[in-house]
């Protein structure tokens, strides 16, 4: 007998499951897709990659493709990637600059604001051919903060605002190792797929507990360099906090930077953007900021120290995932560059750290066909987490606190049910 959505979480004392078939049944991600991607608002890309009037770039909100475009007239426009006559994509490049899109199929030209332009022998349609309500379809909402560009396919529910209350403090965090508080994506991407769900990478992006064992290779790698040693970063693992939110977002928070794959923002060398800091912020927010958070926000973007990091769900066990490096507005040259560089060393393509991952999401999914075993298993730490005067559940560093607050919203929205306690911006 078949689970219902509402029916594939178990929240109870010292007791947290989520079910196999959330990983494994493709009904499950259609409706997903339905009511979490469609429902929700889904990150699209910043604003630093359509800089100029007729910058454009593709993507998706869950399966649905979208040209996210800047116009003639300087605002931000996002649109199905589709055809108003016969369905055809228009954009198949990545990302371009073109004050027009022209369909390839029969023609039909749109501006990069979307609106339909012209009609290849017009004559095969009446005179009162309405042009302007032919232009490409917009999504219902689009909404930006710092730089971030969401999209809704919902024309209604809370605004992005309001969605992001409780985490956006950590998005400011994010945001203000820059001393001007402005961020550029740099034009390249580290790119990569593998036969597994999507949740999968949203459960390990916050992960603190897999590090030392998943990384293993590239921990003694480091030592043998001699640039720390296993058993410091082992150390280092154990401090600060795991913290899960509402909206199901959450963040791994360690005070203190410069763990293996991770740039040391404290390394006294650093006296310059040290400075630079705490003449923007003071000498306390500084310090929040230096520190390490990973921050994930329901349901596909992760705010990394290096990158910004895209889950794209294409089935129920393909996914695509995009790293794009982040640049720090304000701040010595060599820094950046020294940031791209440890980037690359744990996460690109030929890194000793995501690739680690990837292999984990390809073991998983291959271990979920075992459907006799029922269940997952992510009750980590919920006997000893704690929910603060804000509403977050936090606990020690390798708990599974952030997994559990995603699998809280995934099953109200999968139950579109309405929103539970929300706690004010602070």
């Amino acid at each position: 007998m078949k689970l219902k959505p509402g029916e594939m979480v178990i929240d109870q004392e010292n007791d947290f499951r989520v079910h196999t078939a959330a990983y494994v049944d493709p009904v499950i991600f259609a409706l997903e897709m339905e009511r979490i991607f469609e429902q929700t608002w889904v990150y699209v890309g910043h604003e630093s990659e359509v800089p100029e009037a007729g910058d454009y770039q593709t993507s998706v909100v869950g399966t649905q493709p979208i040209i996210l475009s800047r116009g003639d007239d300087g605002a931000v426009h996002v649109m199905f990637n589709r055809c108003r006559h016969r369905g055809s994509a228009l954009c198949r490049d990545e990302r371009g600059h073109a004050d027009q899109f022209c369909c390839p199929y029969h023609g039909w030209v749109y501006g990069n604001d979307g609106a339909l332009q012209g009609i290849p022998q017009a004559d095969g349609y009446p005179p009162t051919l309405d042009k302007s309500a032919l232009g490409l379809m917009h999504v219902p909402r689009v909404a930006t903060y710092r730089g971030l560009i969401f999209a809704s396919l919902s024309p209604y529910g809370e605004s992005l605002e309001e969605r992001l209350c409780q985490v956006r403090k950590y998005v400011d965090h994010w945001c203000d190792r820059s001393p001007i508080g402005k961020l550029t994506l740099s034009r390249g991407i580290h790119r990569f797929s593998y036969p597994g769900n999507w949740k999968l990478q949203m459960d390990n992006g916050v992960d603190g507990y897999h590090g030392n064992y998943v990384h293993e290779s590239f921990l003694k790698v480091v030592e043998r360099a001699g640039e720390t040693s296993v058993r410091d970063v082992t150390e280092l693992r154990r401090t600060g906090y795991v913290r899960g939110l509402s909206h199901g977002d959450g963040l791994i928070d360690r005070p203190y930077g410069g763990m293996a794959g991770q740039f040391d923002y404290h390394n006294p060398a650093l006296t310059e953007y040290h400075r630079l800091l705490q003449e923007a912020y003071g000498a306390g927010r500084t310090a929040t900021i230096l520190g390490q958070q990973n921050v994930f926000l329901f349901p596909n973007l992760f705010l990394f120290e290096s990158h910004v990091r895209v889950i794209k769900p294409m089935s129920i066990d393909h996914t695509v995932v995009e790293m794009r490096p982040v640049m720090l507005e304000g701040v010595p040259d060599d820094l950046n560059t020294a940031r791209l560089r440890t980037h690359e060393r744990f996460f690109g393509p030929a890194g000793m750290g995501a690739p680690d991952d990837v292999e984990m999401f390809v073991n998983v999914q291959s271990g979920l066909q075992a459907r006799a075993v029922d269940w997952m298993i992510l009750s980590r730490g919920l006997h000893r987490e704690v929910r603060n005067e804000d509403g977050e559940f936090v606990g020690a560093s390798t708990d599974e606190a952030p997994q559990r607050a995603a699998y809280r919203e995934w099953r109200r929205l999968m139950c579109a049910e309405p929103p539970g306690e929300r706690f004010p911006c602070t």
